[in-house]
């Protein structure tokens, strides 16, 4: 099963500037992710380079590269297996889970505004999760550098923070913190992320964002876009041959209209699996709230399933171009009868680059 490590937070300054967080949190809570970092390790292993021409974020190719961790430090297992190893799912064993509340009397699910894109906020998704629901936020990461996508690509942080013309934070630290305060409640949260750094740096600043004491998470590789690739080899030959696209195309133009269909599995199929063993299997096992800290590529075509199209990623459309944006992702709510509903939301007040 999933090893939930639950960490305190008492960490102070390292590869993030403490100045940033120390209105965050009061004496007692650290706030830097530097020194969480080496309380789990003493030292940091560079990961090697992953040169692409691509903008897409690039996650590892095989998708059997699957571990638990509740540190970015722990090694990726390869595997020459061509079949895609699923994590076991969170168990009742390994988080807290939240007795159903005696008192709880079902109401009709809320009506919440969505913007042009077809996105919600993630305060009015949160805020409309009903007493016998529980949710899990697959997300994207805040803000990196542009030029770097590597595994250990931080968040982005400006020690002075320059004007923010929208109202919108200015980096990924602060963009990660600003979702967490909109997820304040007297819930224990559960975190997953992926194994690069800015995916943890995501989940670890959300959760300071609500106030939590304690970090309770876990890693899986799963979640990228190679849960979707069946011919990797297909693949690739598309992303390296064809001069005409890019990866964002090719990922958008699948997930919409089905092109490059011989490189992936069938997309209802293998959304509804990975939610179905993965992101929320059994309503009586799992916690009442869980955030997955993901990538682009696997927020796309997961967002086209949950919303049947409608949000406007289209990215393969010269008249769209629409991308998903930082913290954008997708809300699944599964209530005490295991039926399923999804939302598709921004954390952020952009939704789509």
């Amino acid at each position: 099963m999933h090893k939930i490590s639950r960490i305190s937070l008492a960490f102070s300054g390292a590869l993030l500037s403490v100045a940033l967080l120390s209105a965050c949190g009061d004496d007692n809570t650290p706030t830097s992710f530097g020194n969480y970092l080496s309380s789990q390790s003493s030292s940091i292993p560079q990961q090697p380079e992953q040169n692409s021409s691509s903008s897409i974020e690039q996650l590892p190719a095989s998708s059997a590269d699957i571990a638990s961790s509740s540190s970015v430090t722990a090694p990726v297992e390869q595997s020459s297996s061509s079949e895609t190893l699923l994590p076991p799912p969170l168990s009742s064993s390994s988080a807290t889970t939240i007795p159903p509340d005696p008192n709880c009397v079902e109401t009709p699910v809320a009506t919440i505004a969505v913007d042009s894109i077809g996105l919600a906020d993630i305060a009015d998704v949160f805020q409309t999760v009903r007493c016998n629901e529980k949710a899990v936020f697959v997300i994207r990461h805040g803000e990196r550098d542009d030029g770097d996508h590597t595994k250990m690509s931080p968040l982005t942080y400006w020690e002075n923070e320059p004007d923010s013309s929208n109202g919108q934070p200015s980096d990924g630290v602060r963009q990660a913190i600003a979702v967490g305060k909109k997820l304040i409640s007297a819930d224990e949260f559960t975190y997953t992320h992926t194994k690069y750094l800015r995916t943890e740096q995501t989940c670890f600043y959300i959760n300071q964002g609500r106030g939590q004491a304690t970090f309770p998470h876990d890693s899986s590789e799963i979640y990228s876009i190679s849960w979707y690739k069946k011919d990797k080899e297909r693949y690739s030959y598309y992303e390296e041959t064809d001069t005409t696209h890019n990866i964002r195309t090719i990922i958008s133009g699948w997930a919409y209209d089905n092109l490059y269909a011989d490189a992936f599995y069938d997309l209802k199929e293998r959304s509804e699996e990975i939610i179905k063993t993965q992101i929320a299997p059994d309503y009586a096992s799992m916690n009442k709230f869980r955030v997955i800290c993901s990538h682009d590529d696997f927020i796309l075509p997961l967002s086209v399933f949950a919303s049947n199209g409608t949000v406007n990623y289209r990215f393969h459309d010269p008249d769209s171009r629409h991308w998903p944006y930082f913290l954008t992702g997708v809300a699944v709510i599964i209530d005490d009868k295991n039926q399923y509903r999804y939302v598709p939301f921004k954390g952020l007040s952009i939704g789509a680059e």
